[in-house]
């Protein structure tokens, strides 16, 4: 591992796969980047190089904030490995350091775990210790999703030792992907003006009724053009828009990303 390396952000991945977090927190980001203009000095964020991609494992927020605050560069902690071992990485990221997890934060980390071809032959008890829960939460996680989950016939024992098990867990009546924690299946909105979308980490995956989709695309669509002609620069707008003590600005803000978010699951963009 190298660590203090400088990396250009735009050759940073941030699509691979390895945010183990349910959502960013924008109030964090921008507290980071106020900070960052200030002079504080943050922790290098953890990249792995396979030879050709950087693969952000742990720093999504610093690197948001950076990127807001005008940087170039940011200070990372580089080790060589693939996208995968990016991914098994994350898992464990933010367990004890960091903004404190949701209970979806580490509900999505499980999730990915059982599914990952490290986790496959690891026990409930090695899988919670590198993810950073109890065992019961991944034993639950694991009955939920055996239809979904790539199943090794060997386990990694406490000890050791490997041993061959069979018939860990039953299937679920309706089971999900590992991958359904990003998406987001909006209610039916009786009002287009009014219309309100669960949160994306206690909903499944599922098709967008095609005239919201049409309705938020022409708001974002909107928003885009004004901004584009906004006087002053979407840097300043996002600040003043963060002063904002706006409620109901804030509501639509949170209901915009959660659609974005639903349609770039939708169509396997996220």
């Amino acid at each position: 591992m190298k660590h203090g390396e400088l990396i250009a952000i735009k050759e940073i991945r941030l699509d691979g796969g390895t945010q183990p977090r349910a959502t960013i927190d924008f109030e964090a980001v921008f507290d980071y980047m106020d900070a960052m203009a200030d002079g504080a000095k943050f922790p290098p964020v953890v990249v792995f190089y396979d030879g050709a991609s950087y693969w952000l494992a742990d720093g999504f927020h610093r690197v948001k904030a950076a990127e807001q605050a005008g940087g170039d560069e940011i200070e990372c902690d580089l080790h060589q490995g693939t996208q995968q071992d990016a991914q098994w990485y994350s898992f464990s990221a933010n367990k004890t350091n960091g903004l404190r997890r949701t209970n979806d934060d580490k509900h999505r980390a499980v999730i990915a775990a059982l599914g990952h071809p490290n986790g496959a032959h690891l026990s409930n008890r090695q899988i919670a210790t590198h993810v950073g829960v109890d065992e019961g939460t991944v034993r639950n996680w694991r009955e939920k999703l055996t239809a979904e989950i790539p199943q090794s016939p060997k386990r990694k024992g406490r000890d050791g030792r490997t041993i061959k098990v069979t018939n860990i867990g039953k299937t679920a009546s309706q089971p999900f992907p590992a991958a359904a924690p990003d998406a987001v299946q909006p209610a039916e909105p009786t009002d287009a003006t009014d219309a309100t979308y669960p949160s994306p980490s206690t909903e499944g995956a599922g098709a967008i009724a095609a005239e919201t989709v049409n309705y938020w695309c022409q708001r974002v669509w909107s928003a885009a053009s004004e901004i584009a002609e906004c006087p002053v620069s979407a840097k300043d707008l996002a600040a003043a828009m963060r002063r904002s003590n706006n409620n109901q600005l804030r509501k639509q803000l949170e209901k915009t990303r959660d659609v974005i978010a639903a349609v770039l699951a939708d169509a396997g963009l996220d």
